[in-house]
């Protein structure tokens, strides 16, 4: 059977009334949102926990991402939701679809969730072969990852590691507001599923598919 899933990522805070409204509008079997929640180091994610809460999903997995310095009080405001799953290198079969989620990115300034490219060979390697979806806030390499000054700046390890995963059908990221979009390479459907634009703008809707 058919799921609809619904993916957004890099809020930033702006839950608006018309992006509410999307999401009313627009129920689906699954939520995936792929990291950044916080608004600025005041924000402590509980808004966007609540806000969370309301929507028309009955599974909602999400990920932290390199500006989620909240993540330890937002993690535990999120056990109040049993709808809601969150997941740092894990992974949760929901309808019998395999998601896996990881908040990493290389590093990349001063943030939270940053790692070498070493580092996150060794974690990649813990993806199971049999995941179906991938939830990243790093891109992969060469794919939806370029800056405006036009930096690369995805992973190649995960790159790498997608390439062996037989099973694999989407990878779902953000990380680069700029380059945001949808590409099909090789039967798997990557996702640039940020909200907002390179001058944290709320300008793209969410992203529906269909597994």
């Amino acid at each position: 059977m058919t799921k609809k899933i619904v993916c957004f990522s890099d809020i930033h805070g702006q839950q608006s009334k018309k992006l509410t409204q999307w999401f009313m509008d627009h129920p689906a079997d699954i939520l995936l949102f792929a990291g950044d929640i916080q608004k600025n180091n005041f924000d402590d994610g509980k808004e966007f926990i609540e806000w969370l809460s309301l929507l028309p999903y009955k599974n909602k997995v999400i990920i932290f991402g390199n500006h989620d310095s909240c993540y330890e009080y937002t993690e535990e405001y999120a056990k109040k939701y049993e709808e809601i799953t969150i997941l740092n290198n894990s992974s949760i079969t929901i309808d019998g679809i395999n998601i896996y989620g990881s908040p990493h990115s290389l590093t990349f300034g001063h943030w939270w969730f940053q790692k070498t490219e070493q580092e996150l060979e060794e974690l990649y390697k813990q993806i199971p072969d049999d995941t179906n979806i991938i939830m990243t806030h790093s891109p992969v390499f060469g794919i939806l990852d370029k800056t405006i000054d036009g930096r690369l700046t995805g992973s190649v390890s995960l790159l790498k590691r997608i390439q062996k995963l037989s099973e694999l059908k989407y990878h779902i990221g953000a990380h680069i507001h700029e380059a945001a979009g949808i590409i099909n390479i090789n039967n798997v459907t990557y996702i640039n599923a940020s909200l907002l634009d390179e001058k944290y703008r709320l300008v793209n809707d969410p992203v529906v598919i269909e597994y």
